[in-house]
Parts: structure tokens; sequence; C-alpha cells
């Protein structure tokens, strides 16, 4: 492809995702809710691996990940009184902890997935039993539909307890540990356990939940769709109208207004290099920028980077771009199960020298979910991982430019599911390169 049927090419991509854009936002599809809730199999099967008997999770993300609730008192900025339990008996429910307060106010009004079960903190009255609940309700005055819902699931949530320690002791009591292994994810987690059950042996877990979590559920994957979806048409509105924005700061707020408009929630937006909001600068007339979009539906990120060219580019960029391009071309049919990272890494080193190419590009592969980044980092024996591909994973293998000159930056980054064969994307990858 010589130079002006690849700029047209590009500026018609771009131009064509740039006038979708102003059409009205339609909502997205809604994801099957029937479908909730954690792998208890998987859940069970790598405990069992791992040689843990329970989990005490506190983390928000992995409470909401165990319980399908996002602990309303972290949006505060309160740690230390929610709690998810995850016995490795999948027949035993998942037990969530929290104070009433919360759980009336926040929780009550949407379903929790089968097979969790709230434990209430009420707090203690003068001979340590727990308080009665509290509503909010004036006495006397008709219920509205949402109060009497709130009220319903309260009062279903019975008994109450004193104290967190009291509802974590009647949970792991009732599986019956004594000097097993509980996991914990956090310093208040483990503080739990020693004082609920202090025969058991707790052992940090921050690596066996995010083996879990590396497998997505049917639900999981729909909502990586739609928060991806959502993501990429929010980056393509951004980066068409980033030649009228000018600067770096009202580029990232144009993108985190677009996010929002289509049901998605900000995370952030590498612009040119530079990840900082604090960090401005102007944007210069034919210069190469890469955009770097993540944000969040139901708490699962989108993930999308791509280059801007803003006007006429030079030659040189033109030509790390393309290669950049053609490269994950190459690299993505190959991803597929029993592919290690370092194989990831490799291959897209060995894919530029074989095209003769001397720019740096790490091909860093990550997976996505509820976290732009998480996968673990040891194996269930403790030792450093050289995580395997397996179906079901969502990938991210980044692709920047790692040098900053004066021609600009350059990124190509998509998201793929893992299949039993190979691979799939989970959004479209066209518009490699958009003409700003």
């Amino acid at each position: 492809m010589d130079r002006r049927t690849f700029m047209a090419a590009s500026a018609l991509s771009a131009t064509l995702g740039s006038t979708a854009s102003h059409a009205r936002i339609k909502p997205m599809a809604p994801v099957n809710t029937e479908i909730t809730g954690i792998d208890r199999s998987r859940t069970s099967f790598l405990m069992k691996e791992a040689g843990f008997d329970a989990l005490v999770l506190e983390k928000a993300n992995n409470v909401y990940y165990a319980t399908g609730i996002l602990p309303a008192m972290t949006r505060l900025g309160f740690d230390g009184d929610s709690f998810a339990i995850i016995p490795r008996d999948q027949a035993a429910p998942i037990k969530f902890i929290t104070p009433q307060f919360a759980y009336y106010f926040s929780s009550a009004d949407v379903d929790m997935p089968p097979g969790v079960q709230p434990m209430l903190v009420t707090g203690p009255q003068g001979d340590n039993a727990a308080n009665p609940f509290f509503f909010a309700h004036p006495a006397g005055e008709p219920l509205t539909a949402k109060e009497q819902n709130r009220q319903n699931e309260t009062k279903a949530a019975a008994p109450y307890f004193q104290s967190t320690q009291h509802a974590a002791k009647s949970a792991l009591e009732a599986l019956k540990l004594t000097s097993d292994n509980v996991g914990y994810d956090t310093i208040y987690a483990r503080d739990i356990i020693e004082q609920a059950v202090p025969k058991a042996t707790g052992r940090e877990a921050v690596d066996i939940i995010k083996h879990i979590r590396l497998i997505k559920t049917p639900r999981e994957i729909a909502l990586m769709k739609a928060a991806s979806q959502a993501n990429i048409a929010a980056a393509l509105n951004t980066a068409s109208s980033m030649r009228s924005l000018g600067s770096l700061r009202n580029i990232r707020n144009h993108f985190n207004a677009e996010v929002s408009r289509r049901g998605n929630i900000p995370g952030f937006l590498v612009i040119n290099g530079s990840i900082d909001e604090a960090y401005d600068e102007d944007i210069v007339e034919g210069t190469t920028v890469l955009i770097d979009g993540v944000s969040s539906r139901a708490g699962y990120h989108g993930d999308y980077g791509r280059t801007v060219f803003v006007g006429e580019p030079s030659q040189a960029m033109i030509n790390k771009v393309k290669t950049i391009g053609l490269a994950w071309d190459e690299l993505r049919p190959r991803l597929r199960p029993g592919m290690r990272f370092s194989e990831i890494r490799e291959n897209g080193q060995a894919i530029l020298r074989k095209m003769g190419s001397g720019i740096h590009v790490p091909f860093n592969p990550h997976t996505v979910g509820l976290a732009h980044t998480e996968q673990p980092i040891h194996g269930l024996d403790g030792l450093p991982l050289d995580l395997q591909l397996q179906p079901g994973m969502i990938l991210s293998v980044d692709c920047p430019l790692m040098e900053n000159g004066s021609g600009g930056t350059a990124h190509l980054e998509d998201l793929v599911l893992i299949t039993e064969d190979g691979n799939e994307p989970i959004h479209d990858v066209g518009n490699q390169i958009i003409i700003a």
C-alpha cells in the first residue's frame, strides 16, 4: 500500500467513526442477569489445589466478584466492614457480612445471586446482643415500593450480629473450621480470621482469587463486550475531535464524558504518553498521538489503544505505525491455549526481526476483567508464574512504540477472548490508525 492509499483509507475509517458518533446514542443491549455469580465449581477446584478450606475476602473487587454486591461503604472510603466468605464446599452458601445500615440503604435494592447469604451487623445493645435493625421510614406513613422491598429484604436477612467478628465467627464455625487453612486478601480479612477462629491457619490468598477470576463466565464475557463496545465508541469519538479539542486536558475530559454518556464509568485515558490528569499540553499539528482508553461497566473493563494522526504525519511515523499494525495482525492469530506470556513477547519480537524492523514494541500481555490488569504473579505452588493462556481468558497485548520522539507517540491494543482452539476479538479491531 502506497502512502496516498494508506492515508485515504485511514481517513475514510476515521470519518465513518466520526459520523456514527454524532448519531443518537442508543442504550446498550441488556446483559443476561439470570447467569450470575462466580463459577463455584472452578473456585472449589482451585481452592483444593492450593490447599484452602475457605476464603475471607475484603477487597471490594473480590467481594463484588463473590457476591454480586459492591460494598456500599467502600464507595465512601471505609475499609474493613464488609466481607465475603467462600467455602471450598460449593454446596455451602457464600456469606456476605456487611453493616445493616449499608445493606438497607443500597444492597437491598438489587437482587443478590443465588447461593449468597447476607449476614447483617447491627451493633451491640447493653446485654451484648445485636440491636434491632434500623429503618429510616417514619412510623405511620405509607410505604413506597422501594421502602417495602428494602424492609422485606432486611428482615429476611435475620438473625443479626453485634459485630463483624461475631458474624465471621458464626459463618466460619458453621463450616467446622478449627485448624484448617483460611485465605485472606487484606489485613482486615486476616484480622477477622485471627479473631473469629484463632486456631485456624490464615494464609495470604491474593493470587488464588486472581487465578479464579482468570476464566470468565458467560455473563462476564457479555459484560466485557458491552463495556468494550462503549469504550471504543467513546475513544473513536474523542480521537476524531482531537484537533478541535486542542489539549490533553480537554481530550481527557471529552473521553470521560463520552464513556459516561454510553453507560460506562471512566477509568483513565493515556494521551501522547501521559497518564497523569494534572499534566496538560497542546496538540501539535503534524504529530502522531497515541490514545489508550480504559473505562468499565458493572465493574468490567474495556481497554483500547490506537494511534491518531493530527494532520500530515512524518513518513518515519507512518512506517513505524504500519509496522506495529502488521506485526499485531500476524501475532494475534497465534494466540491460543497453552501459549505462555513469555512466548507472546518472544513471538512479537521475532515478527519484528523478520520484518527487518528495529523499533521497540514490548508486546506485553495482561488479562483484563474486574481490573485493567488482574492476572496472578505466582502459581498455586507459590512460585513465580509464566502464565499459560486458557480458554475463557480475556487478553490484551500492549503494542506501544517505546519511544517519544518529535514525530509523536503510537500504540495499538485490542481485547481478545481465548477460545478452545485460538482466540476471537471481543470488539472491532479495525481503525488501527485514525486521522483527526
